[in-house]
């Protein structure tokens, strides 16, 4: 056993045994719920959940600050989690928090630390937390918020009294759950007073809390208020530094929950957010930093469960575009669309737009991908160049820096989709047997089908046996056959991006002689050594190569030792139907000068164009 000094948390449910009896299956899934909470902010704090029995939940810091701060997130979590639900059916927690000696013994904790935590919870109210005099005179200058001394209380089975004191927080959720019906009314203990909510933010924190819980779909939304000109005054607030009592107005909210969240101060921050929301100010900044905040401590989830509800209460722009951000996938791809195409006019919506066709949201972006987000580029500059940006940003220097990214990204984008090819490239070249024909498509590909005609079904190219690097599945074939006496036609070419969508169809001329020709043409050119050759003795020049790729050829025009090539060597005519082929009776040689030494050749193509001269040596 090893004993040591901790920080203890202890918690439980309010009047667990009233709801257990009222509904128990949906009471031991919310606990369930609930204990993920308190797993995730302790973990958040470096503390550690060491015992869950029952309903209660013991939790170990390696200091008071950590343990109160993580108490006052968890409550401010749940009592967001609870708005959802009737009054008589809130699930609330009561804390207790102290220092004291604790023994370890097989990762359980034991002692009077562990007994005082308990005691000190009891002494709380629903939904609020008690702590020991030890852990206020540790934390009364480090955290923002305001602690009432109830005095020294004689607590069951601790032989020295306790000095307690509750930390002040919103008491509407708690005088909600005391007026339930259902709700078993509480003695109040002479000299605990009633916890205060008074100051301007737990007010308004409080008025939103009751806005929320209040239910009725045929409630009409209530008037939203557009900003006007808040930057300057939030600016000035921002330059002034410190905090502003009693915050009324969004610039004030915003810089005081900016405020808190620099000082780590999350619930205050929450606070002041939760106040700014219910103003119904449509503040785009304001809510993506409130969503961010609420996802670190409620999760995606409980971030999500919040803003369905304001959305629905408050109509506010900025809210319905946040709360379309808070899925995941192709989901929030969706919902952010439908949006955007609902508002059109809501500029903001285009680089939340863009961001969801980036390359850091999709991965490998496919093309279609790169030009959806210039396209949403260019729609939130433009929404910018017509004043439709500034009345929803109360931080101006945050549209500033979304207006340099746009113009970066954007400016990027239109670089690489000038320069990139946008339709595959289809390549011919025939063999005795017949055609085969070669896709390379602009962008990695997890599927190629063809058609010939612009009639009919695809037909797809298959797969071969490897692995895309880039798409992590099978790699398409990138060719297929056509019989050799194909004719003139239109070919049709569609594939898959990497993202699963049909890309085409493109369509594709495919004239039998001119792709002979051009296939012919490039192997030539690619192997020009191969043109002539000197027999053994010197006395034959082969052009055996040349007459195999005749079909490419108009004429080839030779010149010996130095001389220009004006001397045109004999060609048969073109077999489209057997193209590679030499004929019968065709002589690919000639007789050369005596006593040469080289031979100079230049070949004119069927499409007018001319090769380089090119020399060969006897050898």
């Amino acid at each position: 056993m090893k004993r040591k000094i901790a920080a203890i948390l202890a918690a439980d449910v309010a009047e667990y045994s009233r709801l257990v009896a009222e509904d128990e299956e949906e009471t031991l899934t919310r606990l369930a719920s609930c204990r993920e909470v308190f797993e995730d902010f302790v973990g958040k704090a470096h503390g550690r959940v060491f015992n869950t029995a029952g309903d209660a939940v013991l939790a170990e810091f390696p200091s008071a600050v950590e343990a109160t701060r993580c108490a006052i997130d968890i409550q401010e979590s749940l009592r967001t989690r609870n708005m959802g639900y009737p009054a008589h059916r809130q699930m609330l927690f009561r804390i207790g928090v102290t220092i004291g000696d604790v023994v370890e013994r097989e990762g359980d904790l034991l002692g009077d630390g562990v007994n005082i935590a308990a005691r000190l919870e009891g002494l709380a109210q629903p939904g609020g937390i008690c702590v020991s005099r030890s852990v206020y005179e540790q934390v009364a200058n480090k955290i923002s918020v305001h602690f009432k001394d109830i005095g020294v209380r004689e607590v069951k089975n601790i032989p020295q009294p306790v000095h307690a004191f509750i930390v002040e927080m919103d008491d509407s959720v708690a005088g909600a759950w005391r007026q339930a019906p259902g709700a078993r009314a509480k003695p109040r203990r002479a000299g605990l007073p009633l916890i205060a909510g008074g100051v301007g933010l737990a007010l308004c924190a409080a008025a939103l809390a009751y806005v929320l819980r209040k239910s009725g779909d045929d409630a009409p939304p209530r008037p939203t208020t557009r900003l006007e000109a808040p930057p300057r005054t939030y600016a000035e607030l921002a330059k002034s530094g410190g905090l502003v009592q009693d915050a009324r107005t969004a610039p004030e909210l915003y810089h005081n929950a900016r405020s808190y969240e620099a000082r780590g101060e999350s619930a205050a921050a929450r606070q002041a957010y939760g106040a700014l929301a219910e103003l119904g100010v449509d503040a785009i900044d304001a809510h993506l930093r409130f969503a961010a905040l609420l996802r670190a401590q409620d999760g995606r989830a409980g971030a999500r469960e919040l803003y369905h509800r304001l959305r629905d209460k408050t109509g506010v722009g900025a809210v319905g575009l946040v709360y379309a951000t808070l899925f995941e996938g192709e989901e929030r791809r969706r919902r952010v669309e439908a949006f955007a195409a609902s508002r059109p006019d809501y500029g903001p919506a285009y680089l939340l737009l863009a961001d969801e066709y980036s390359d850091d949201r999709v991965g490998a972006q496919t093309i279609a991908d790169r030009r959806r987000e210039a396209e949403a580029l260019q729609r939130f500059l433009a929404a910018d160049a017509d004043g439709r940006l500034a009345p929803y940003f109360l931080d101006q220097s945050v549209l500033a820096e979304w207006l340099e990214r746009a113009r970066r990204r954007l400016a990027a984008l239109e670089a690489n989709l000038k320069t990139a090819s946008a339709e595959p490239v289809v390549k011919f070249t025939r063999s005795n047997a017949g055609w085969s024909v070669v896709v390379s498509t602009p962008e990695p590909a997890t599927s190629i089908g063809w058609r010939i005609g612009g009639a009919g079904e695809f037909t797809p190219t298959g797969q071969i046996a490897a692995i895309d690097q880039r798409t992590g599945r099978p790699m398409p074939n990138p060719s297929f056959e056509l019989p050799g006496e194909t004719s003139a036609t239109t070919i049709e070419i569609r594939y898959a991006d990497s993202a699963g969508r049909l890309v085409g169809p493109f369509r594709v001329a495919f004239d039998p002689a001119t792709a002979l020709a051009d296939g012919q043409r490039e192997l030539l050119e690619r192997f020009w050594t191969s043109w002539l050759a000197f027999g053994a003795d010197g006395r034959l020049l082969y052009y055996s190569h040349l007459m195999s790729y005749r079909c490419a050829i108009a004429k080839v025009e030779i010149g010996f030792d130095g001389a220009t090539p004006s001397q045109e060597l004999p060609m048969p005519a073109c077999d489209r139907d057997n193209p590679f082929s030499i004929p019968a009776g065709a002589r690919p040689y000639l007789a050369a000068p005596p006593g040469a030494k080289s031979v100079a050749a230049r070949l004119t193509y069927v499409n007018g164009a001319q090769s380089e001269t090119r020399e060969f040596r006897r050898k």
